[in-house]
């Protein structure tokens, strides 16, 4: 066999590979559209929902879409209370709701920009409550809840990994505010809430701000079948 007939053999058997490698894998889905009124989301949650400190807004990217769904619809009819959320989700219809969460549900956002590194011993502090709990009291960890380094677990525990410090710590103390007003039922964000000091929320805070987010889809996450507007 001559030098160029064996080099048109090579080259024939490369284009062949090429073309069943072509063939086998399947072809990448394009970025998702933007949906319409998502400009509105993106002004405190960032532009790839990777919410935002200074505006204590959470994360949005490669959060469950079921529970964005149902945080979106609680504050539409007003069974969740928020000055800024409500008046955006009651001009919302059902359709742009689902729209608008499986959008930032499929979003790999990059973190959130922070003002300056929490100190380490702060996070270590932070570590210990998220992972096993205050020892003095029945305070759980919150990775009972929300999973291996707060991934999240389903439509209704949501993940906690990566969210913005600012937002961690107002959301507890809303937590805290909802205690006063009404009797928590036991096991619930709300309860478990109060067992929290102000040292305790900036160190748990601290902490799951630094975990990296967890966006891939959770297909073998347990689905609930319940929400409770006091658990989250």
């Amino acid at each position: 066999m001559t030098r160029t007939s064996r080099h048109a053999k090579h080259l024939g058997v490369s284009i062949a590979v090429a073309l069943f490698a072509t063939a086998q894998s399947p072809a990448r889905a394009g970025p998702p559209a933007v949906p319409e009124g998502a400009a509105v989301c993106v002004a405190c949650h960032g532009a790839q929902g990777e919410g935002s400190e200074a505006a204590a807004a959470p994360r949005l990217a490669g959060q469950n879409a079921e529970y964005l769904e149902h945080t979106l619809t609680m504050l539409k009819a007003g069974t969740r209370l928020s000055p800024v959320m409500q008046p955006i989700a009651r001009g919302l219809s059902d359709a742009q709701i689902h729209e608008l969460t499986s959008y930032f549900a499929g979003l790999r956002g990059v973190r959130a920009s922070t003002a300056a590194a929490s100190p380490a011993d702060l996070v270590r502090a932070g570590k210990e409550l998220a992972q096993i709990g205050a020892m003095n009291d029945p305070t759980p960890p919150c990775v009972s809840c929300h999973g291996i380094d707060g991934r999240g677990v389903g439509a209704r525990f949501p993940s906690i990994a990566g969210q913005p410090v600012t937002f961690l710590a107002s959301r507890l103390h809303e937590f805290q505010v909802r205690a006063k007003a009404k009797a928590p039922d036991p096991g619930t964000m709300t309860e478990v809430a109060t067992h929290l000091n102000e040292a305790q929320i900036r160190q748990v805070a601290a902490y799951l701000s630094t975990l990296p987010p967890f966006e891939a889809q959770r297909a073998s996450a347990p689905a609930a079948t319940a929400f409770e507007d006091s658990a989250h």
